[in-house]
C-alpha cells in the first residue's frame, strides 16, 4: 500500500458464476442533485482514502436510505457481463427464485439482468471522485429514468422489474461481523450486440440510416419527457437480431447518467426557458454536437440527410426554440 496515494487492496469481487444472494426490495430517494462538482472528492475526501481500507470506507458511507420494501426473494448469478474492478456498476445475468410474497411482476420470467451499484469497485480516478456519491447518484438517476420511460419498457428499453437492497457479508480480519450495503436494479435480458461491438463495415449505408434516425428518435423521445441522455453512445444501444425482442431491433440502456428538466441543479441555471415538456425538432438539436459519438457509423452528408429526414418537424419550430438552440 502506497500511504500517500490510499491504494489499498480491495477484496474479491463477490459476484461470481453459482453464488445466491438475498435482497429485499427497496423504494429509491429522489434522484440527487447534479452540479458541476457533485461526484468530485474533495481534500477531506482524499484524506479519508488515504487513511482507510475501501472496506472500511464503504461501511462509513452506506447509500442513500430511501426505504426497504417487503418483498425478499434470491438470486443465482450465472454469467458476468461486466464485472471487476473499476467499472460504475457490477452487470450480470442472474436466475430468480423464492420471491416472497409471490409476485406477479415477474411474469413467469426467471433470468434476468443485476446491475448492483457497487463503490467499493467504481473506478475513482485515483481519488478524483467520490465513490459513494457516484453510486447514489447512478442508482437514483436510473431508477427514476425507468419510471418517468415507463411505458418504453420492453419496447425501446429494457423491461424493468425493480429495485432492491443487498447486504453483503464484508471480507477480512477487521470486519468478519461487518455487512456492507449496496443497491441494485433488476431488468429483462437483451440478446444481441452493442453498436461499438457490431461490424459496421458489414451494415449497408441505408440500413445504417435506418439505425441512426432511431437513435435520434429515441433520444428526441427522452427529451421530450425532460431527459437528457449524457451516456447515450453506441457501447449502449443493443442491436438485437429481428423476431428476438417485441420492441425491434435497437435496445437502448444505461440512464444512469440521465439529467432530469433538461439542465444542472445550478441557481445559476433555475429559472432558464427550456421548453420543458415541449418537443424539439431534431432540425436543431442533432446538427453537430450530439452525433459525433456515432460519427464512425455515418458515412453521408449529416445536414442534408437530417433536413430532408425531419422536414416534417420543421413547423413545430418557434422563433424562441431556434433562438435557444441555434444560437
Amino acid at each position: 500500500m502506497d500511504p500517500t496515494t490510499g491504494n489499498y487492496p480491495k477484496p474479491p469481487v463477490p459476484f461470481i458464476r453459482g453464488r445466491v444472494f438475498p435482497v429485499r426490495s427497496h423504494v429509491t430517494p429522489p434522484p440527487t442533485l447534479v452540479t458541476r462538482d457533485c461526484c468530485r472528492n474533495f481534500h477531506h475526501g482524499r484524506e479519508e482514502r488515504a487513511q482507510l481500507t475501501p472496506v472500511a470506507r464503504s461501511l462509513k458511507h452506506p447509500p442513500l436510505p430511501g426505504d426497504l420494501g417487503s418483498d425478499t426473494l434470491e438470486f443465482e448469478i450465472l454469467d458476468p457481463i461486466r464485472v471487476g474492478d473499476g467499472h460504475n456498476a457490477q452487470v450480470f445475468n442472474v436466475r430468480i427464485s423464492n420471491t416472497q410474497p409471490k409476485s406477479e411482476i415477474f411474469q413467469g420470467r426467471k433470468e434476468l439482468v443485476a446491475k448492483v451499484y457497487d463503490p467499493l469497485y467504481l473506478d475513482d480516478d485515483d481519488g478524483f471522485l467520490n465513490p459513494f456519491l457516484c453510486v447514489d447518484k447512478h442508482y437514483t438517476h436510473e431508477v427514476h429514468a425507468y419510471h418517468v420511460l415507463s411505458n418504453l419498457q420492453g419496447y425501446l428499453i429494457p423491461r424493468f422489474y425493480g429495485s432492491y437492497s443487498l447486504d453483503i457479508e464484508c471480507e477480512g480480519a477487521d470486519h468478519r461481523s461487518d455487512t456492507r450495503t449496496v443497491r441494485l436494479i433488476l431488468i429483462e435480458p437483451i440478446p444481441g450486440v452493442s453498436m461499438r461491438e457490431a461490424d459496421r463495415s458489414k451494415i449497408p449505408q441505408p440500413e445504417r440510416q435506418q439505425i441512426i434516425k432511431s437513435v435520434i428518435d429515441f433520444e428526441t423521445e427522452a427529451y421530450r419527457r425532460d431527459i437528457i441522455l449524457t451516456d447515450l453512445s453506441p457501447r449502449n444501444v443493443m442491436m438485437v437480431p429481428p423476431g428476438l425482442h417485441p420492441g425491434g431491433n435497437l435496445i437502448f440502456l444505461d440512464f444512469g447518467g440521465a439529467i432530469f428538466n433538461r439542465r444542472l441543479d445550478e441557481p445559476v441555471a433555475a429559472h432558464l426557458e427550456l421548453f420543458l415538456g415541449q418537443y424539439i425538432s431534431p432540425l436543431i438539436r442533432w446538427h453537430g454536437l450530439l452525433m459525433l459519438d456515432f460519427e464512425e457509423w455515418v458515412d453521408w452528408e449529416w445536414k442534408p440527410w437530417v433536413e430532408s429526414e425531419y422536414a416534417h418537424t420543421a413547423d413545430t419550430i418557434t422563433p424562441e426554440m431556434r433562438a435557444w438552440y441555434c444560437p
